[in-house]
């Protein structure tokens, strides 16, 4: 059992960063709509900036994928060999 609770608390840990993003996003996606349509032209800082923010969403979505595919592996290996 010590073994499924600390997985547990490694899997929280790794979901943790995806939730503060997303918080983030939340927060600001306001502003950025208003930021982007009020300019005319993209210059090269806009187009990193839009990679850097958005390109975690492919980060993020595989962590939680891979946490919870894997979380689910883990449970059941360690309830069939208790």
């Amino acid at each position: 059992m010590v073994l499924l609770h600390t997985q547990q608390t490694v899997q929280y840990f790794r979901v943790a960063p995806a939730a503060i993003w997303i918080l983030d996003y939340c927060l600001t996606f306001e502003h950025e709509v208003r930021l982007f349509t009020s300019m005319g032209r993209w210059n090269i800082a806009t187009v990193m900036f839009v990679i850097a923010r958005y390109s975690l969403i492919v980060w993020i979505v595989s962590v939680i994928y891979l946490t919870l595919r894997v979380g689910q592996q883990s449970v059941g290996a360690v309830l069939t060999h208790s």
